[in-house]
């Protein structure tokens, strides 16, 4: 199904490698893993965040916008790489983050500093209560004062912003038709679920029977079905196509979330330890290290069949990563 896209800008660095990944929860299951690179899509600029914010950024910079407002926990990748964006190309920033403001600026917030966004904070509670409720208060102070405000959704997860991974999903089934490798499931985390939502809306575009798995990260699975849902249908409406949206084929395993968002315990340590070690890749500790982890355990589970190949997505955040170095020090 050809539906051209919206417009974007070209920031992120792209294709992304395929790889191989040299490990296995299970050696002889016969399965293989593949990872695709969109840790790599950038330095600043890392990670799945870029692929959304191509399309937020050319909406908002065609529409005058002089100040971005968008939401995140206190590492937020999304919130890092807006910040950066916003710093290129001269228009402001304001962040509303979750959690207690640090002590020390450190890992993406030190970024967020660095780059002179503006910064709320706001409590958990008030974060999941009313979220863009907050942002569009903000947003209206602004209007006060003469500005032209532009609010971006947790993640960029909106019907545009979707664009990014329905794009991803098109230059992943180049790749593997090119290199003759048959998937069967990609996997991605699920923090705000965009990332899936596209994948997913591309996999139906290009007419290519594949399981996407995500792993939640942060909500349960009944929270990311409806979310998922509500954005598949907005963007369907958009295009003005009926693609055959079926939540009862979203397959999301909320089952690794650990001690939190952007929380890990001794497990998801040692896990992100092991797998810089005998990888040279490194994963983060709110997103990629619980995503693995949760494919790694659905493989030895039996959650897949023999010969079945996986394409993990690693979706970068590796600067969230430094304000948990003490857990890997040992202190």
């Amino acid at each position: 199904m050809k539906i051209n896209p919206p417009a974007r800008f070209s920031l992120a660095q792209l294709p992304t490698p395929l790889e191989v990944l040299p490990l296995s929860p299970s050696p002889k299951s016969g399965i293989d893993i593949f990872i695709k690179r969109d840790d790599l899509t950038g330095s600043i600029l890392s990670g799945n965040k870029i692929r959304k914010l191509e399309f937020l950024f050319y909406d908002l910079v065609s529409k005058k916008s002089d100040i971005v407002i968008t939401c995140g926990g206190v590492q937020s990748n999304h919130c890092r790489a807006v910040a950066a964006l916003c710093a290129m190309s001269g228009i402001e920033c304001h962040l509303v983050l979750k959690g207690k403001k640090p002590g020390i600026p450190d890992g993406n917030y030190f970024l967020d500093k660095l780059f002179g966004a503006k910064t709320t904070f706001v409590t958990v509670r008030e974060y999941e209560k009313d979220i863009n409720g907050i942002m569009h208060k903000i947003a209206n102070r602004y209007k006060g004062r003469k500005k032209r405000p532009y609010v971006i959704t947790e993640g960029g997860t909106d019907p545009l912003g979707i664009w990014g991974y329905v794009k991803a999903l098109e230059e992943i089934k180049k790749q593997v038709t090119r290199a003759k490798i048959k998937i069967d499931t990609i996997c991605c985390a699920v923090g705000s679920g965009g990332t899936y939502a596209g994948l997913y809306l591309g996999s139906k575009m290009a007419r290519w029977n594949i399981n996407v798995y995500g792993v939640a990260v942060a909500r349960n699975k009944r929270y990311y079905e409806k979310v998922i849902f509500d954005n598949c249908i907005a963007f369907e409406k958009g295009i003005g196509k009926n693609l055959g949206i079926d939540p009862l084929e979203f397959d999301i395993d909320d089952n690794h979330i650990g001690p939190g968002y952007g929380k890990i315990g001794p497990a998801e340590t040692d896990f992100i330890r092991n797998v810089a070690r005998y990888t040279g890749i490194v994963l983060d500790p709110a997103y990629t290290s619980k995503a693995l982890l949760g494919l790694f355990s659905s493989i030895a589970g039996g959650k897949y069949k023999k010969g079945s190949n996986i394409l993990f997505i690693h979706t970068g955040g590796q600067w969230g990563l430094l304000p948990s170095r003490g857990k890997f020090s040992g202190k």
